[in-house]
């Protein structure tokens, strides 16, 4: 059976480089560490929502000395910076406090605090207040059928 003769340029798939991924790594754990302060969030609160073991380990990233974070870590950081994003963009600053440590009735809470609803149920929460967030940030479309 004849074989096929491959022609252009073949696409390989590679990480990050280290540097690279540290870089990111950084960035986006410095970012964290900010809305974590605006957030007012105790040490066992930042590890929680990002899945860090312990508050000791959480000090070693705080200073630079943990390994990169994984890549489900990157995602909830990625996303409680967009949450803090779009808060930004719908509230003002203690407005947007209060509505993230206030127990709220609508769904998906169900009397829970948002903040307390992403600690307790993770990602999916996580990925669940970011799209809650979008859809209020976005003015409202036209009526349908007209």
């Amino acid at each position: 059976m004849p074989s096929k003769t491959r022609t252009g340029p073949r696409l390989v798939l590679q990480p990050p480089s280290r540097r690279t991924a540290r870089r990111t790594s950084f960035a986006a754990l410095k970012r964290f560490f900010q809305i974590a302060e605006v957030w007012e969030l105790s040490p066992l609160q930042q590890c929680r929502l990002l899945r860090i073991p312990s508050p000791q380990v959480l000090e070693r990233y705080r200073l630079g000395q943990a390994p990169r974070l994984s890549a489900v870590q990157q995602e909830r950081a990625a996303l409680i910076a967009h949450i803090q994003h779009s808060l930004e963009k719908v509230a003002a600053a203690d407005q947007a406090w209060a509505w993230l440590h206030a127990p709220q009735r609508e769904a998906p809470f169900a009397g829970d605090s948002p903040l307390y609803y992403m600690i307790e149920r993770g990602l999916p929460a996580l990925r669940e207040v970011a799209r809650l967030l979008v859809r209020r940030s976005q003015p409202p479309g036209p009526a349908p059928g007209r």
